[in-house]
């Protein structure tokens, strides 16, 4: 039987073989049976960790029906395993939600804790910052991405594509951004928002005012994280 000790290893093994796993375990059903087998439990206990029952395990695992969002995440969280990758394994030949939103709704809410500006900065400057202790507040928000806090973009720099009031999500796990995505970066002691340029490693403004210019940024390691996502609030 698997111990919460050995959960860490569990997860970590996986996530060592994911690239493998996308080919050659494609169902959700699948994806669920090999993390639990990973993480030592038979149905039996794995049911009892999420609160069901043996015969529903049972059924997940044989394709008869795919568990729903909710409990993808349950079950992710007692396999030790990224509740994104369990679910995102192809739906059961048989499943009958075939809604084209049925792939984004199994996505798990990521309660996204909202920081100051000032705060996001340390995030960069300070070693295992915990956004969490920091929130000012939460936006749930649907994200891939597994590292995040939020922001109220207020620069005119970029009030093109954040108008004042716009929250703007980052993942701090990612720090390369791609030519033409939005990165938040440490610029002379002040994080600002900006759009990348690969070409002369460039961060752009998006503004009205043309009075603003680029900044070349020669330390990448100035980026705190990528945007991912933007909320307009009226």
């Amino acid at each position: 039987m698997a111990t919460e000790d050995n959960w860490t290893d569990v997860s970590s093994a996986l996530a060592d073989r994911d690239s493998r796993f996308e080919e050659e375990i494609a169902s959700i059903g699948e994806r669920i049976r090999a993390a639990r087998k990973q993480a030592g439990l038979n149905q039996t206990a794995l049911a009892a960790r999420v609160g069901v029952s043996q015969p529903a395990v049972a059924t997940w695992e044989s394709g008869v029906h795919d568990p729903r969002r909710l409990m993808i995440a349950k079950i992710a969280k007692a396999l030790g395993v990224s509740s994104d990758w369990l679910g995102g394994g192809r739906r059961s030949a048989n499943e009958q939600d075939k809604h084209a939103a049925a792939a984004y709704l199994r996505r798990p809410i990521q309660h996204t804790p909202v920081l100051t500006l000032e705060n996001a900065a340390r995030m960069l400057t300070t070693p295992d910052a915990d956004p969490h202790s920091m929130a000012e507040d939460y936006i749930p928000v649907t994200t891939s991405a597994q590292r995040v806090f939020a922001f109220f973009a207020a620069d005119p720099a970029v009030n093109r594509a954040f108008p004042e009031n716009t929250l703007v999500v980052i993942d701090y796990a990612d720090r390369h951004p791609t030519d033409g995505a939005f990165c938040l970066a440490m610029i002379e002691g002040a994080p600002l928002l900006r759009r990348w340029r690969a070409a002369g490693q460039l961060l752009e403004p998006a503004s009205d005012d043309d009075n603003f210019s680029s900044i070349s940024l020669a330390d990448t390691g100035a980026i705190i994280g990528c945007a991912k996502i933007s909320i307009r609030f009226h």
